[in-house]
């Protein structure tokens, strides 16, 4: 591949300044892709070439069928740079039809579509393709003379007060319309000259007679665009001024648009630093930054085609105005929880930003932990997060959950549901300190197939957004990272083939399957519907697929007479509807982690339906191909090293292991030769078997862990990561030896005064809808002479809720003093009376972990142990946790924590071989 771009500035004049970018269009992935068309064009193959091009090597290849019409538009996005007559674009083309014409196309930043909310764009054409069947270079330049006569017509159209000053070029175009019918087009060698990157104001004059000579909305008088000299009458001067005031008022009130653009559901990446460019190769249309948009991140999102999500900032910067075009709206929530205490707060800084001028006017996000309703009302768009895997929430309570909320926020707002798609930092900063204490490789197992189903289950609720929660990039070059990369991309192909039909769709009443744990949700869309099939049978961030079973979907009468396409392995695979007794029913054979089913009274719905998922059926192939590949060998290699040293005493399940390996080599052809329908097939086949047997070795691993009720809860950070390897380094600390005396004295709760300041601390919190309580019991306890009682009710008719908002009080042990590099287990005996609503019961955590690695004890009406085990980082001090969260009841006893402290090993019996022996 061939990418080049060269810079160079001058403070002179731009006619001595620009760089050069040359793209040789000869490798993946494709550069071009299709903007729009009036002639319902579609795109039938769009590769890159290994021969062909201008010069007999790569090049890369489009074939589009097209109907009647005058434009096909092929874009290649650039960054925004300045339209001068010194911008020169070249690339070569080839085609058996005459008529393609090259173009740039230029944006007014300030003269918005009513309907889009998007900045005005206009292209202006260049030369002509003549020779058919040959390579021809065609070019444009000198583009200010047309770009005045599209000011001009742009006033025409919008109005003489349309502002179309601070114009920029962001794209070179291909209206590669010759014709109805099947074309086909080759591109090779792009080049561009003369670029002058727009943002740089301090550095490069404006470009002379390319100013509306009014001036930009919120722009003060000092800052307007000059078309001659510098000096300006006091009179002039006061005549902008009072023009930008009127400007800006008139902006002011416009609606500034849905807070995530409608059509389809947007994806969105919480962005660590990665190139925009990787961001959208993955499948994302939108990245939520941390810190008000600089202008070098807007330049890189409008070349990428990325929206972004921002904080607001403090006061609007005049240099951003140009490229404000990617942000879609203010982000409110990144960094601190906006709870009931910052209602006030965020009502003040909303009515800052509605009062900001027109041309930084957008719609407000945001994130609140709790007060839905009250949150909603002074925004534009919500977003919502989907309760933490590792809570082990079954699904129907994770989807009761996520309705609750939504019930809460209303009607009239935009919804975007936060799923999580990292671990939590201090699990990885734990596991490290691990790593490095036994002296184990880095390693592990992204288990990304929850957060697909989790994905699935929201789609439930049909938001508008999905935002993806990232605490770490995902190019940090760790096999985390490659995996996690890979999975989101897998995900978001999921969600793109079918994201036409979820934006136009409502929820419904979901449906009734019998045969294995899974769970069905239903939406409804002009007279379809979407069934969303996902996985019940999981254990925290663990999850299994059907494997050999079947699942029979149970549909009322009347469906008996439709007709039914499942879209789980990329295409429209029609299947079969049966009649019943009580209606009818769809049955499908070994399940997918994830299943999707559409059902419709039209058969000519599965053409736009297979058109749609072949657009993404090679990537995704490519991904889960890749994804199986990795964890069936990541499973074997963890089997061998368990059996082999020692940590676990069962059999490596060799049957299932081996079908899942021959399932894979089965695969390969189909894989090599593009056959994503087959290879999606057998990969998710071997991806069952290898859940199942990754599932098998935490059993193994892990014989306490709890996989039904009234067994322990037991949490370790390398196994809570996927990373077996680990986990086995660390196996002698499993069993009851090797453990120090319980360094909490009052761990017994044996009597009340062990209740109070410097020992056991109740803290509650200030919330007007609860009441909390605390008290000291010497009956029902389970050992010694008593034991805590927590109390948490709910003040008003309404039940309290789960998660953030339910919290309510915490009791924390006195602290205890750990050694640097030390490893701690920490027990409690808990029972639990209440706690009926989803993400509710007593969350129990430490100060190491944290909440985001506590364990969530509910439904426990015998006494449960708890064990968590811990690696401290440095020199510190460790308390246990017991959140309240909802209403009910717990009874807390025998805590203790235990640090590792192994007896040393005997000395081995040697005796010299002889008195003469000299070292």
């Amino acid at each position: 591949m061939c990418l080049i771009v060269s810079l160079a500035s001058s403070v002179i004049h731009p006619a001595l300044a620009g760089g050069e970018l040359f793209d040789s269009l000869d490798a993946y992935p494709p550069r071009w892709h299709l903007d729009r068309s009036d002639c319902d064009a579609r795109i039938l193959n769009h590769r890159n070439l290994h021969s062909g091009g201008a010069d007999g090597g790569a090049c890369e290849s489009i074939e589009f069928h097209a109907g009647l019409g005058s434009e096909v538009l092929f874009v290649y996005s650039i960054e925004p740079v300045r339209p001068t007559d010194d911008l020169v674009a070249n690339v070569s083309v080839m085609s058996a039809r005459r008529g393609s014409r090259i173009g740039l196309r230029v944006r007014f930043p300030y003269l918005r579509d009513p309907q889009t909310r998007r900045p005005v764009s206009a292209i202006i054409y260049g030369a002509t393709y003549e020779r058919a069947g040959k390579f021809e270079s065609i070019g444009i330049g000198s583009i200010e003379r047309p770009l005045r006569i599209k000011q001009a017509n742009l006033r025409g159209a919008h109005g003489a007060s349309a502002d179309v000053s601070d114009p920029y070029v962001d794209a070179i175009v291909i209206n590669a319309y010759s014709g109805r019918g099947d074309t086909g087009i080759r591109v090779d060698s792009l080049s561009l000259r003369g670029m002058i990157p727009i943002g740089d104001h301090g550095r490069v004059d404006p470009v002379p007679g390319l100013s509306s000579g009014r001036p930009r909305p919120g722009a003060s008088g000092a800052m307007v665009a000059r078309s001659g000299s510098d000096r300006e009458s006091g009179t002039s001067m006061v005549l902008r001024q009072s023009l930008a005031g009127e400007l800006a008022e008139s902006t002011r009130n416009l609606r500034p648009g849905p807070a995530f653009p409608h059509g389809r559901v947007i994806r969105i990446l919480e962005h660590q630093g990665e190139p925009l460019n990787w961001v959208r190769r993955l499948g994302f249309d939108a990245v939520l930054i941390d810190q008000p948009p600089t202008a070098e991140l807007l330049r890189e999102a409008i070349q990428s085609r990325v929206l972004v999500y921002a904080p607001p900032p403090t006061a609007p910067d005049p240099e951003l105005q140009t490229l404000l075009d990617p942000v879609v709206a203010w982000y409110l929530g990144g960094g601190v929880a906006l709870d009931n205490q910052r209602v006030e707060q965020t009502d003040k800084t909303v009515r800052r930003l509605r009062r900001l001028p027109g041309v930084w006017q957008r719609p407000i996000v945001v994130a609140p932990t709790e007060s839905w309703p009250q949150y909603a009302s002074l925004a534009d768009g919500v977003v919502t997060d989907a309760p933490p895997r590792g809570r082990d929430l079954s699904a129907s309570e994770q989807s009761l959950a996520i309705a609750n909320k939504i019930s809460q926020i209303g009607g009239g707002h935009d919804v975007a549901i936060a799923i999580q798609s990292s671990l939590p930092n201090r699990l990885t900063e734990m596991n490290r300190a691990i790593e490095n204490s036994i002296g184990v490789a880095p390693g592990g197992m992204y288990r990304w197939h929850s957060m697909w189903a989790q994905t699935v289950q929201a789609l439930e609720h049909a938001p508008r957004a999905l935002l993806f929660r990232s605490n770490r990039s995902l190019v940090s070059g760790d096999v985390d990272s490659q995996q996690r990369s890979m999975a989101l991309s897998y995900v978001n192909r999921f969600v793109a083939m079918i994201s036409p039909w979820l934006a136009s769709s409502e929820p419904v009443s979901s449906y009734t399957i019998e045969g294995a744990p899974y769970r069905c949700g239903c939406l409804r869309a002009d007279g379809e519907e979407l069934l969303l099939i996902s996985s019940q049978q999981a254990r925290g961030d663990e999850i299994l697929a059907g494997d050999g079973k079947v699942i029979n979907v149970l549909l009322p009468p009347g469906h008996e007479n439709r007709i039914a396409w499942r879209m789980t392995h990329f295409s429209a695979q029609r299947v079969d509807i049966d009649s019943t007794p009580t209606g009818a029913k769809i049955q499908i054979v070994s399940p997918d982690v994830c299943e999707l089913l559409v059902i419709s009274g039209d058969a000519g719905t599965g053409v736009p339906l297979n058109q749609s998922a072949l657009q993404f059926a090679r990537h995704a192939s490519a991904d889960r191909w890749q994804l199986t590949n990795e964890r069936v060998a990541a499973v074997r290699a963890a089997w061998s090293q368990a059996v082999g040293s020692g940590a676990t005493e069962s059999l490596v399940p060799v049957d299932l292991m081996t079908v899942a390996e021959r399932t894979l080599r089965d695969a390969e052809p189909a894989y090599r030769a593009g056959d994503a329908e087959t290879t999606l097939r057998l990969s998710s086949r071997a991806d069952a078997w290898g859940l199942r047997s990754a599932w098998q070795l935490t059993e193994a691993l892990m014989p306490g862990m709890r996989s039904r009720p009234g067994e322990a809860y037991v949490s370790s950070p390398p196994m809570s990561a996927g990373h077996p390897q680990l986990q086995i380094g660390w196996q002698p600390l499993m069993g009851d030896e090797g453990w120090s005396e319980n360094l909490i004295a009052a761990g017994g709760l044996d009597r009340p005064e062990d209740l109070g300041e410097g020992r056991w601390e109740f803290a509650q919190r200030q919330v007007v809808r609860s009441r909390s309580s605390i008290s000291w019991v010497s009956r029902g306890f389970f050992d010694g002479r008593g034991a805590a009682r927590l109390v948490a009710t709910s003040t008003t008719p309404e039940p309290l809720g789960g998660g953030y908002e339910g919290t309510v009080a915490v009791l924390s042990s006195p602290p205890v003093s750990l050694k640097k590099n030390q490893a701690v287990r920490i027990d409690a005996m808990i029972r639990t009376i209440g706690f009926g609503a989803p993400h509710q019961g007593v969350l129990v955590y430490d100060s190491l972990g944290g909440p985001e690695m506590g364990v969530l004890v509910r439904g426990a009406t015998e006494w449960t142990p708890v064990r968590l085990y811990r690696q401290s980082f440095g020199q510190e001090d460790l308390k246990v946790h017991f959140e309240i969260i909802g209403d009910g009841e717990a009874i807390v006893d025998e805590v203790s924590v235990r640090a590792w402290a192994p007896e040393p090993l005997p000395t081995l019996p040697l005796r010299r071989i002889s008195e003469n022996w000299e070292r």
